[in-house]
């Protein structure tokens, strides 16, 4: 006894559905994982832009080749956020006083300080930056301790961060 054409109909588009949802599932877990393999092989360093060598190559300096270097010894020594105590991938390397001002420092141990830019933190940008990449933050050090474990909407609140913002170099 043939089928209709209705139960037909219903069981091609039961299996479309079905074709289609393991096509989504498959395709994510393979997706993902090539993402994980290429965050694998890919260096800490080089995942976001390097906003300090963009501003210095507009003061005409430009990035020791000994940088990458001095920078991978720095995450060692200091994993850490030092304005939260955050570890991951998000952690970035932050000239205390800026390279651009400052080339003969760009290497100096002591002219470095871990932050991160993590989503609802931005301690980068927020407390190194004072909310533009251009600028620095002369006072980053009482900073980290002043602000330590805030978020980026308690910072942005923060009366004595909107000054320093409103005078920042």
């Amino acid at each position: 006894m043939p089928f209709s054409p209705q139960i037909v109909a219903i069981g091609a588009l039961l299996l479309l559905i079905l074709l289609f949802v393991l096509w989504l599932l498959l395709g994510r877990r393979r997706r993902h994982r090539r993402k994980r393999h290429h965050e694998a092989i890919v260096p800490r360093r080089r995942r976001g832009r390097d906003h300090g060598a963009r501003i210095a190559k507009k003061h005409g300096k430009e990035r020791s080749g000994e940088w990458s270097r001095v920078q991978d010894e720095h995450l060692l020594r200091e994993p850490a956020c030092r304005a939260c105590g955050y570890k991951g991938k998000k952690v970035q390397v932050h000239h205390i006083k800026p390279f651009h001002l400052h080339p003969e420092l760009e290497l100096d141990p002591s002219n470095l300080i871990t932050l991160c830019q993590v989503r609802g933190k931005h301690h980068h940008m927020l407390l190194g930056h004072l909310n533009l990449w251009a600028s620095y933050n002369a006072e980053i050090e009482h900073d980290v301790k002043h602000f330590y474990g805030k978020s980026a909407r308690q910072i942005k609140a923060n009366l004595e961060w909107k000054k320093k913002v409103l005078q920042r170099p």
